[in-house]
């Protein structure tokens, strides 16, 4: 195990907090009712929640128990294993889960209003009994179908883990029966070995309970005791968050997790007065509510801060990364010589530019070359990553007009196709909200070029709507040909808001621009700082070969 995926467990054990287990013989009928004892006081004759852990206290007609004192909690599954969901619900406990037993009645619904779909859509983990009430199936395949499709039309997709721990002889049939009819639904289905499918986001295991009747010897490894189950279900969600990035983001989660509480006591109830003092000297300029988010997220991103690996740590999970990898990337040097395969990016990933640049010239080239060999998937990770980086994923469903959107319009070519073209939006943000619904307001905009061309700019990279891929923009030139403004009316929410569906699209009096992306603060102030300046440049007549040399065009 490399260090990265020993990170990513330590990254899961830690995140995880609630499991959902399923399944239809979880409860053991109750006794008879008798003269000293009434029906109220011990429920329905239908089901009562294992009996040894409800009743710490039993009736002398009891005493006579087997010695054997597990033997007789047990509960016997239909295929004649046996079951024991105490010690399940122990061997989460013990990695500090709650694990909840839900037993659904026949012909139990499963849409996204019932509840069972509701209590599985908000646990970290699911795990689901494969025949519920003699329907091998019917009810898993349905609850699945609805949670893979929730999981991938939200935005952005919901993972989740969800595992099917059944007595089934034939671990494999129940796979393939799976993959088979959630396929027929329309979802994205790969698989990634005979007992897990992935769907979009989520993945999907199959496991078998521990069987007298035996099974095939190739399915042997998918088979898991009680006692075990948790760790199997820590170590499949780590997989699902294997790599740097992944193992990291989980690790900054859970250290949040681990610190709600602490979070929750920066905000006291006794701070209400200074509060709302405060929101009454700045109101209705702004208004102290729209301020607690901010806050909030500081206090997030100090317990990420100071909780991060270290160094040490940092650098190991690095280097073992890089050493699993074979880099075949051959970079030719300064000189126009050829190098060994590997010998400089590797140099350059494990000890910086520093070392590299005295022979390789670090052009896009050079590292496109590079980037293209560590994506073979063509899944675009550096525009990826350059995206992330530059512009806020967007986790509700309005989107809004302000500093930093970024938007595209067609603008008319006589002759020839409408030519598409981007734009960011720069009316300071001061100015974007707390608008007179209904009012008019100009906004201001700045093209962005699809290319480099000349001269000198800021890029950044955004992921385009209805997966159309990436798109690299640049902002530079001169404000007579960049510059425009349009008028758009302010809304209910006091903002100047897209149209819904699919387009985003504000409504202007001249063009309607489509909303494509929001950037993250600093960038949208780098490039407005960048403009500003183009604004403040002075022109001045000097001598033509004394510019030319301090520009070193001589």
């Amino acid at each position: 195990m490399t260090s990265a995926q020993e990170f990513a467990l330590t990254a899961a054990r830690k995140y995880l907090q609630s499991v959902v287990f399923v399944d239809d013989e979880i409860y053991v009928p109750v006794r008879e009712a008798t003269e000293d004892v009434k029906v109220g006081d011990i429920g329905p004759r239908r089901m009562q929640v294992y009996a040894k852990v409800m009743q710490p206290s039993e009736p002398a007609d009891h005493a006579a128990r087997p010695a054997d004192d597990e033997k007789a909690v047990k509960t016997v599954d239909p295929a004649g294993g046996l079951y024991h969901p105490k010690q399940l619900v122990e061997s989460f406990a013990r990695q500090r889960m709650v694990c909840a037993l839900y037993e659904p009645s026949r012909n139990f619904d499963t849409d996204p209003e019932s509840e069972i779909f509701k209590l599985c859509e908000r646990a970290d983990a699911v795990i689901l009994d494969w025949d519920f009430h003699g329907e091998p199936g019917k009810k898993v395949i349905e609850l699945l179908g609805h949670l893979m499709t929730a999981a991938q039309t939200t935005v952005p997709h919901h993972v989740r883990l969800c595992a099917v721990y059944t007595s089934t002889p034939n671990l494999q049939h129940v796979a393939s029966q799976l993959y088979d009819t959630l396929k027929q639904q329309g979802l994205d289905i790969k698989t990634d070995g005979p007992f897990d499918l992935n769907a979009g986001s989520s993945r999907i295991i199959v496991l078998g309970k521990p069987s007298t009747t035996g099974r095939p010897a190739d399915q042997n490894k998918a088979e898991v005791k009680e006692v075990d189950l948790a760790d199997r279900i820590i170590t499949e969600f780590a997989r699902m968050h294997e790599g740097i990035l992944p193992s990291m983001a989980l690790h900054g989660l859970a250290s949040v997790r681990t610190n709600t509480k602490k979070i929750l006591d920066k905000f006291r109830k006794d701070m209400d007065g200074a509060f709302l003092t405060h929101r009454g000297l700045i109101y209705p300029g702004d208004d102290a509510f729209e301020q607690i988010p901010e806050l909030l997220a500081e206090e997030a991103l100090a317990v990420m801060i100071d909780t991060s690996i270290s160094l040490t740590d940092a650098t190991k999970i690095a280097e073992d990364a890089i050493d699993a990898m074979t880099i075949r990337t051959a970079w030719v040097t300064k000189a126009k010589a050829a190098t060994k395969p590997g010998e400089y990016p590797i140099k350059l990933l494990k000890e910086g530019p520093v070392h590299v640049r005295k022979e390789i010239e670090l052009n896009p080239k050079q590292l496109k070359d590079l980037h293209d060999e560590l994506d073979p998937g063509k899944a675009f990770a550096a525009q990826r990553l350059a995206a992330l980086y530059a512009s806020r994923t967007q986790y509700g469903k309005d989107r809004y007009l302000d500093f930093g959107t970024i938007v595209r319009y067609a603008k008319p070519v006589e002759g020839k196709p409408d030519e598409i073209r981007y734009a960011i939006c720069l009316m300071p943000l001061c100015d974007c909200v707390r608008l007179k619904p209904g009012a008019w307001y100009q906004f201001p905009f700045w093209d962005l070029r699809p290319s480099v061309g000349k001269g000198q700019g800021k890029g950044i990279v955004v992921e385009l709507p209805a997966k159309e891929g990436f798109v690299e923009l640049f902002s530079l030139g001169k404000p007579r040909d960049q510059l425009w403004l349009d008028d758009f009316q302010a809304g209910d929410q006091r903002m100047v808001t897209a149209g819904g569906g699919k387009d985003f699209a504000f409504t202007g009096k001249s063009r309607d621009p489509q909303w494509i992306a929001q950037l993250k603060p600093a960038h949208a102030q780098r490039i407005a700082q960048d403009i500003g300046t183009s604004f403040a440049r002075v022109g001045v007549i000097e001598a033509e070969w004394l510019r030319l040399k301090a520009d070193r065009q001589d």
